[in-house]
């Protein structure tokens, strides 16, 4: 394999610090592989003292695959990990903590528990509210910085800063650490014991940094004293992919190391050999909204010859390169006329339109999720049928509430899927649960559970003890509170309400519940800050749900299709996430790869009886680092992309980004869909979509 200029100079940088801007499919694993084999043999680096800094332990692991393949399969002692695991290193080394000095996540919630016990304050003691707490205190951790400045966490002013200093100071007392708190850890180190920074230092004299955009505050502080005088700094990363802005990550922090290091090179990969070039522009048109960033100019490989053929994924061969790219666009058209008619306009409700002049974008709308859903999977069973069962396949959702209906979809049809990330029932939701049993209430199931499920949301103040076991009949009931007459009064308007639920169809139900009944007030004088806003959003999510079903038989049915494709959902095997529970070290890391390897296998497996690779269903977020042939982006909507709450400033920017990480997974084909809603609920075409070069057909 050979590589091309832009790669060619990357890898034959001599010394000192260097920001390789790596775009999508741009071969930056390749680039970094080739430049520690460069290092080693060219410049005679002693191979102990390169350290390459990864994400994930899956990346780590298949760097260091791919290196020693390189290097003939002989044993050759250059470090490659994740952020966790070196800085678990340094810190086992220098201060002697151990695996056990890890805070597991059992452990965290207790500690917080007794942190806010030993504090004044009414504390909501529920889960979701403590999740969003340890959400918010590792986001301050890894912006490098104690929370002088509380910040928008629902809380009384200092409140959050008490919570955090008394959380931090039993971990200390306890010498735990949590993941969140190495990259801190290891800067007070550095900076504090200057034998131990010329130590290490000079451990790792080359320093090369995988996904350089994904760092925080703390993290990249840590990697720049670690640099020192010798600057021997190597940061690989696209600023058009940083999407981890929730856990302190900062694409401006590509901006400080031109700012920090004024003397390095800047080296742009800008050669897509993954994807086609109709989805290369459309994504960069998208992308080049954005205004904190580096300008670039990413173009795919089809645009013109170029002298270097290597990609992460494959090395596109000169040879019968020709020959590929029509067989595939005469594929391409022939698939487009088969799923889309003659005037390639319509298909199973859809009006389409293509974005691309090679037909490989298309963007179509649809009237409801429901009609949406259904017409992606007859594409998916249009293309198997087509001989594209060998094809790899995603749709790519926003969140994973999103996927519910094409889970389902899929579910119905028996079509082999696999959901890469373990995804929570947004049914499960306890307001969720509440609303639908007051739809099975008054419209089927009259049993004493789902009556006891809505007897006191809204508070009534009825008793348990009170309601007879069975069906639960209004006219006993009222007998049963004969000796109070003011309760026979909210019974008779409780029954009253239920009759006028029975009559309504499903969404105007559900308002009615939250309006009419006072559902919605309940609420607000039950939960204040985040847990509030979680318990509204999951009321908006079910009445938005139940628009699309005629009759609760209808929806039961989707419920149960759902349940059981959940049921199918994997564990997270890609995702950034992956590598925040756990660090990648001893006996726990070596579970932990088994259980992704576990969880591959079933992925690769779930369709091996029909011979036709599953679906995968997968988030933005997840998506990160992986690629398929064809890519759906199901529910491009106002609202949906970008999110409601980031319509603006930074976090709209990441929004795009995030959208734009989506788009350049597909290799071949990307269909944009969304949902044009009704005239009393109409749905709008996502910005993005306009961005990208969508016109109203």
């Amino acid at each position: 394999m050979q590589a091309n200029k832009q790669q060619q100079k990357a890898i034959e940088w001599n010394t000192g610090p260097a920001l390789i801007l790596a775009g999508p499919g741009s071969g930056k694993t390749f680039t970094t592989v080739e430049r520690v084999k460069y290092l080693i043999e060219v410049h005679h680096a002693d191979p102990s003292h390169i350290l390459v800094i990864t994400f994930t332990k899956a990346a780590a692991r298949q760097m260091r695959e791919r290196f020693l393949k390189r290097m003939g399969g002989q044993p050759c002692p250059v470090s490659f990990g994740t952020f966790h695991a070196v800085f678990l290193h340094i810190l086992k080394i220098s201060r002697g903590y151990s695996a056990g000095s890890i805070l597991r996540e059992k452990e965290k919630r207790e500690y917080l528990r007794t942190a806010l016990s030993g504090l004044k304050g009414d504390f909501p003691m529920e889960r979701e509210w403590e999740d969003s707490l340890l959400a918010q205190i590792g986001y301050v951790k890894n912006l490098g910085r104690l929370p002088e400045n509380d910040l928008d966490c629902g809380m009384p002013k200092g409140q959050f800063a008490r919570i955090f200093v008394e959380f931090q100071r039993l971990l200390h007392d306890a010498g735990k650490l949590d993941l969140d708190d190495f990259a801190a850890a290891v800067c007070h180190l550095l900076c504090t014991d200057p034998a131990e920074l010329k130590r290490w230092k000079e451990q790792f004299s080359y320093i090369l940094v995988d996904e350089f955009q994904d760092v925080n505050a703390a993290q990249y502080e840590a990697v720049r004293l670690l640099a020192g005088t010798s600057r021997n700094l190597f940061a690989v990363g696209d600023d058009d992919q940083a999407i981890y802005g929730f856990r302190g990550s900062d694409p401006t922090i590509m901006q400080r190391f031109v700012q920090d290091f004024p003397e390095a090179a800047r080296i742009e990969l800008s050669v897509n050999y993954r994807s086609k070039r109709g989805i290369v522009e459309c994504a960069g048109r998208l992308v080049g909204a954005n205004r904190e960033r580096f300008p670039k100019k990413i173009r795919a490989a089809q645009d013109g010859k170029e002298d270097g053929v290597n990609s992460d994924a494959d090395a596109v061969r000169h040879s019968g390169a020709d020959a590929v790219r029509h067989s595939e666009a005469d594929a391409v058209r022939k698939a487009a006329k088969a799923l889309f008619g003659k005037k390639e306009e319509t298909f199973e409700g859809g009006v389409w339109k293509s974005l691309a002049p090679d037909q490989s974008v298309w963007a179509g709308s649809f009237p409801d999720k429901k009609q949406e859903a259904k017409a992606l999977v007859r594409m998916i069973k249009e293309m198997q049928a087509q001989g594209g069962k060998t094809e790899t396949t995603a749709a790519i959702f926003r969140t994973n509430s999103d996927a519910v209906w094409l889970a389902a979809a899929l579910e119905q049809e028996k079509i082999p899927f696999v959901m890469r990330e373990k995804a929570k029932n947004p049914y499960d939701h306890p307001v969720c649960r509440d609303l639908l049993a007051y739809l099975r209430f008054s419209k089927s199931d009259r049993s004493r559970g789902q009556f006891l499920q809505i007897m006191n949301r809204p508070c009534r103040y009825l008793a348990r003890q009170r309601v007879p076991a069975g069906q639960v009949d209004f006219t006993a009931l009222k007998e049963a509170y004969r000796d109070k007459p003011y309760m026979q009064e909210i019974l008779a308007r409780m029954q009253t309400d239920i009759m006028r639920i029975g009559r309504m169809d499903l969404y105007a139900a559900v308002n009615y519940v939250r309006k009419g009944i006072g559902y919605d007030n309940w609420l607000c004088r039950e939960k204040s800050g985040k847990a509030l806003e979680e318990a509204k959003a999951a009321a908006d999510f079910l009445q938005e749900s139940v628009r699309e079903f005629r009759s609760m038989e209808q929806m039961e049915e989707h419920l149960e299709a759902y349940a059981r494709a959940l049921e199918k959902g994997g564990k997270e095997t890609q995702g950034e996430e992956a590598g925040r529970k756990t660090a990648d070290t001893g006996q726990e890391a070596a579970g932990s790869e088994q259980k992704e390897a576990g969880s591959e296998q079933k992925a690769a497996g779930a369709g091996q009886d029909s011979g036709t690779i599953p679906v995968e269903l997968i988030t933005m977020h997840g998506s990160k680092g992986l690629e398929y042939d064809v890519v759906f982006l199901p529910g491009c909507c106002e609202g949906t992309v970008p999110h409601k709450k980031s319509a603006s400033g930074r976090e709209l920017e990441e929004e795009r980004r995030m959208f734009y990480v989506g788009m350049t997974r597909a290799k071949k084909r990307l269909f944009l869909t969304w949902e044009r809603g009704t005239k009393e609920a109409p749905g709008f075409a996502s910005r993005f979509l306009y961005e990208c070069g969508y016109r109203e057909p």
